[in-house]
C-alpha cells in the first residue's frame, strides 16, 4: 500500500468516525433542549460524509450500482445476525439497556438487509 493511499483510508476512517460522533453529539444537544447546536452539528456530520465519499470513490471503494447493492446486502445480513448475538450476551450479562439497543439494531439491519434484497430483485 503506498504512501498516500495508507493516508486516504485513515481519512475514510477519521471521516466516517466523526459522522456518528457528531450526529450523536446532536442528539444530546436535542436532549438538552439545544436545537440549534443540534443543526448545526448535523450539517458538520454531512459534511464529514462528504468528505468520506469523496475518498472512497478515490479508493475505489464503490463499485457499479449492482455491484454495491450486493456487497451492502452481504453486510447487513451479517450485522443482523451479530446484532441479535451481541443482544443475547447483553441479557446474559444483565444489561437489558443494550440488549433492548441490540434488538431494535438488529430489526432496523434485517429492514436495510429487505430493501437491498428488494432493489436487486428489481434489477433481475
Amino acid at each position: 500500500m503506498s504512501k498516500l493511499t495508507k493516508i486516504m483510508e485513515q481519512t475514510f476512517t477519521g471521516e466516517t468516525y466523526e459522522v456518528g460522533l457528531y450526529l450523536a453529539m446532536a442528539k444530546k444537544a436535542e436532549l438538552d433542549n439545544m436545537p440549534e447546536v443540534a443543526t448545526y452539528l448535523r450539517g458538520l456530520a454531512m459534511e464529514e460524509a462528504g468528505h468520506a465519499c469523496e475518498v472512497a470513490i478515490m479508493l475505489d471503494k464503490i463499485k457499479g450500482t449492482k455491484e454495491n447493492l450486493e456487497y451492502m446486502l452481504g453486510g447487513e445480513t451479517m450485522a443482523t445476525r451479530e446484532k441479535m448475538d451481541a443482544a443475547r450476551i447483553a441479557k446474559e450479562e444483565g444489561n437489558n439497556d443494550a440488549a433492548t439497543f441490540f434488538e431494535r439494531a438488529s430489526a432496523d439491519e434485517n429492514r436495510h438487509r429487505s430493501g437491498l434484497q428488494g432493489f436487486l430483485n428489481k434489477m433481475k
